[in-house]
């Protein structure tokens, strides 16, 4: 890794002659106009923009690219620009790992390489506002199909592009302050003219002179590496996703972004449950690789001929997965782990292509295994390394019957209790709701994989000012109910004193009442319809009493679901680590 500077015009020099490009994993261009006035702002007054991440070309490290966003016309170039400071040619070609948004901003105002824009500097505006630390002396203007001229507005305007030429820009400034009319005060005084035209070429001496740190990669240390350092130095902290990069190693045989469009396209649950593109590499990479290592290294040298070759029925495997978890109680926004879903694809593509059944997917076993596995607390192990696990493991179970060990669940109705909603725990349990409960509290309707449900507080939350209920138990999962969005419409905030009671009156009148109850017991809401008064269990001065209650029901329903694997117990002090980091 090396450091060094560019000039302005010499980084303009490399853009101008095409040696800096964009990978395809970068994002477009989105800077506003507020954020490249302020950065070109920033450069004249000498302040620091950040570094630039460059990684030169080598034929051992392809990257597809694409051109930066500007629209370069030779006939605009000013002379002044050079590919270095010493002027001396270079026929290196960099791939801008960090800093596409900033050199792409100066490209298209010091090159007036706008395609609608041109930017011109305000001359009178510099002189009276600059020291205020305003931006507003930079101004654009309609871009025209021919003559955009060098000044606007009586010489107030001068476009940007011309600070870099100095004789031009120096000759441009003293005509403007001395001949334009606009500052009759300076009309008598040579010497206070003088001092304007001055601050004006200082501040366009500054933008001349201003030096951009760039930051140069080796690419003989490899992409993992690569990519690590990258992570590290980019300015938005953005992890560089190992899809993103494979899109750029690979193109175009085969390109992988079609590809995946074409997967969520023929595979809509893949789109529904936000699902990546890296998982279906990771399939493909177990399936053809006798180590269970799916590291981005690992990833980015599989031959692209296995991938494309078996891209399609890795797709189906992946989507078959998710349909697998959606049957079992997973929704886009309760799915507690990805992982796992890509550990079981890997078997089934691999069956798949032996013209195998699938029918351990199927087995109660494997429920429970998967259940208890989504219910950990944390994770002290990488989550490429635990792919690989569970997937060894689950080949030999589908292969040879030999059952993985199912993890114990521990928990409590404390615990519960106390969960917040990024815990994956709290995911897990959700989805534990929405697989064993069968009909709709309120309507008594059957409830579907595909139906739609609300997240329904049992306690509205507007009861929290007005009775002092404690703020993170209305919040938490024993007063949260999956209920059919029409049935969450029709409640609204009542309070469930006030609802409970007319359903049970409801059913009282019909003869309905045991159907009540055992619907109250399949959405684990406590209490007996039949016992007198049993509403004032669900009143506001109760509520600390139905949240235990509820919690023990919940802790029941999970021993339904995982056997003997759940242990009330609570986490050790090291497996709370675990969870906090």
């Amino acid at each position: 890794m090396q450091t060094t500077t560019y000039s302005l015009s010499a980084l303009l020099g490399r853009v101008r002659d095409k040696s800096l490009t964009i990978p395809r994993f970068q994002r477009e261009f989105v800077w506003r106009e507020s954020a490249v006035r302020s950065l070109i702002d920033s450069i004249s007054r000498s302040y620091p923009i950040g570094s630039l991440l460059l990684l030169d070309k080598k034929p051992d490290l392809p990257l597809a690219t694409r051109d930066i966003q500007a629209m370069i016309r030779e006939e605009d170039l000013p002379d002044t620009l050079s590919h270095s400071d010493d002027g001396q040619h270079t026929e290196v070609e960099s791939y801008i790992l960090d800093g596409q948004q900033r050199t792409t901003s100066i490209a298209r105002v010091f090159l007036n390489a706008h395609r609608t824009k041109v930017y011109y500097f305000d001359l009178k505006d510099i002189l009276e506002h600059h020291d205020e630390e305003a931006t507003s002396w930079i101004r654009t203007r309609h871009r025209r199909k021919e003559n955009n001229p060098d000044r606007r507005d009586n010489n107030r305007l001068l476009r940007a592009d011309l600070c870099l030429d100095q004789e031009k820009s120096d000759i441009y400034v003293s005509e403007y302050i001395e001949d334009s009319g606009d500052f009759p005060e300076l009309d008598k005084d040579r010497q206070k003219s003088r001092v304007a035209s001055a601050k004006n070429k200082g501040i366009f001496e500054k933008i001349r002179n201003y030096k951009v740190p760039v930051v140069s990669l080796d690419p003989d240390h490899g992409l993992e590496s690569i990519c690590r350092v990258f992570e590290t130095i980019n300015s938005t902290g953005t992890r560089l996703r190992t899809f993103d990069l494979a899109v750029a190693r690979f193109f175009p045989d085969p390109d992988l972004r079609q590809l995946w469009e074409d997967a969520i396209e023929h595979h809509r649950i893949l789109e529904e449950f936000d699902a990546d593109g890296e998982r279906i590499l990771q399939i493909i990479r177990l399936k053809n690789s006798k180590s269970p290592v799916i590291s981005r290294g690992a990833l980015l040298d599989m031959p692209s001929k296995t991938i494309a070759g078996e891209w399609r029925e890795a797709a189906q495997a992946l989507a078959n997965s998710y349909s697998w978890a959606k049957s079992h109680g997973a929704r886009p926004e309760t799915l507690p782990n990805h992982n796992v879903l890509a550990a079981m694809a890997a078997v089934q593509h691999i069956r798949n292509s032996q013209n195998l059944d699938n029918d351990w997917l199927e087995r109660e076993f494997f429920g429970r295994w998967y259940h208890s596995k989504v219910l950990q607390a944390g994770a002290s192990q990488a989550s490429n390394y635990r792919i690989g696990q569970d997937y060894m493991a689950l080949q030999d179970y589908a292969e040879k019957g030999i059952r993985p060990a199912v993890e114990d669940v521990k928990l409590t109705s404390e615990i519960i209790q106390g969960l917040k909603p990024q815990d994956v725990r709290y995911k897990s349990l959700q989805c534990i709701f929405s697989h064993t409960t069968r009909c709709d509290l309120i309507s008594g309707a059957q409830i579907e994989p595909e139906s739609k449900l609300h997240d329904h507080h049992i306690f509205p939350r507007s009861a929290l000012k007005r009775h002092e209920l404690d703020r993170k138990k209305i919040d938490s999962l024993c007063n949260r109910l999956y209920i059919l969005d029409k049935s969450n419409l029709k409640i609204g905030d009542r309070f469930p004193e006030s609802y409970l009671k007319d359903l049970a009156d409801q059913a009282r009148k019909e003869g309905t009442l045991a159907a009540f109850k055992r619907r109250l017991a399949d959405c684990m809401v406590p209490g007996d319809p039949t016992e007198p008064s049993w509403e004032l269990a669900f009143s506001m001065d109760r509520f600390d009493e139905f949240c235990q209650a509820r919690a023990d029901l919940i802790m029941a329903r999970v021993r339904e679901v995982v056997g003997d694997s759940l242990k009330e117990t609570a986490l050790s002090e090291d497996e709370m680590a675990d969870v906090d980091d």
